[in-house]
């Protein structure tokens, strides 16, 4: 070993022990070879496998209301659990990293389906500027950009372009949260959409009002074919 890398390596291992990587989502330290979060936790995440199910309850809730080609959610949410952990540490506490993390994986498994092996651009939801300069990044396009590594695109930031902006959704009920929706998308340069198929992807759906809005938009793109892609899914 060359003397400036084993210096390199001390330092890393000093860095290490003074400053450890502990999984995002139980706090344990992480062993060598893992990233972000741990081998334990990444099996034993609640997956919901919607991907392999047309007929799934995220594909449900846009029944008559927009037409997909596929929808699906990584993760089960429910209160108090590890996923919820993630995305409020994904959200509120500067880790893009989880969202990174978890863009790849949802991605390597999903391309497995026929519904999403393949896509022309993906474009995540996008935080009003006000949202985005207080939170310093927008969680979609972190998970994005995680799912565009595996499927080798780039993430289409300036896809949809939000116009208006909108109080919260997370107190609202789902009348509210359509209503509070309703004209605060935009698609940016609609043409290059024409015969693609685009994949929409979000932290967490609820009710979908806001995914509903931004399909929506595409489905009145000449040709244009729409998935649904989230980390997870609160039921």
């Amino acid at each position: 070993m060359k003397a400036v890398d084993f210096i390199r390596q001390v330092l890393q291992d000093t860095i290490s022990i003074l400053y450890p990587s502990l999984c995002a989502a139980c706090d344990e330290l992480l062993l060598q070879g893992e990233d972000v979060i741990c081998t334990h936790c990444m099996v034993n995440l609640p997956r919901t496998y919607f991907h392999q199910m047309p007929d799934n309850p995220v594909a449900k809730q846009f029944w008559g209301k927009v037409r997909l080609e596929g929808a699906t959610a990584l993760f089960h949410f429910h209160k108090g659990e590890k996923v919820q952990t993630l995305m409020h540490r994904l959200k509120y506490n500067n880790r893009p990293e989880i969202g990174n993390k978890l863009g790849a994986v949802c991605a390597t498994e999903i391309m497995k389906s026929e519904s999403f092996n393949q896509v022309d651009y993906i474009i995540p939801i996008p935080l009003h500027k006000k949202k985005q300069k207080i939170r310093g990044y927008n969680q979609a396009y972190c998970f994005a950009q995680g799912m565009a590594d595996i499927y080798g695109k780039e993430v289409l930031k300036d896809g949809l372009r939000r116009i208006k902006f909108t109080d919260t959704q997370t107190r609202k009920n789902r009348f509210d949260r359509h209503k509070n929706v309703k004209m605060v998308f935009r698609v940016t340069k609609p043409d290059r959409f024409i015969g693609k198929k685009v994949m929409i992807v979000d932290d967490v759906l609820t009710t979908g009002s806001t995914l509903a809005a931004c399909i929506q938009l595409f489905n009145a793109i000449e040709g244009t074919k729409v998935t649904v892609a989230t980390i997870a899914y609160a039921e």
